[in-house]
């Protein structure tokens, strides 16, 4: 089966919108499938350090296909 991994951030973009609610972007990379948490969490890091946004979750995502 093919399987691959992906980091997920929601950053906050220091906006709100008209409702008074923080306005969130999303962004995904694509990473090597021997990306551990561990590591996923320093790319994270990495990336809230390069970014005019701030990283406000992150998620590392495995999808294996079934069929």
């Amino acid at each position: 089966m093919l399987s691959m991994k992906q980091i997920r951030i929601v950053y906050n973009t220091g906006e709100v919108d008209e409702s008074g609610r923080p306005v969130l972007r999303r962004g995904t990379f694509a990473v090597e499938d021997s990306v551990t948490t561990v590591q996923a969490e320093q790319i994270a890091n990495l990336i809230d350090s390069l970014s005019d946004y701030t990283v406000q979750e992150a998620y590392l995502v495995t999808t294996t296909q079934v069929i």
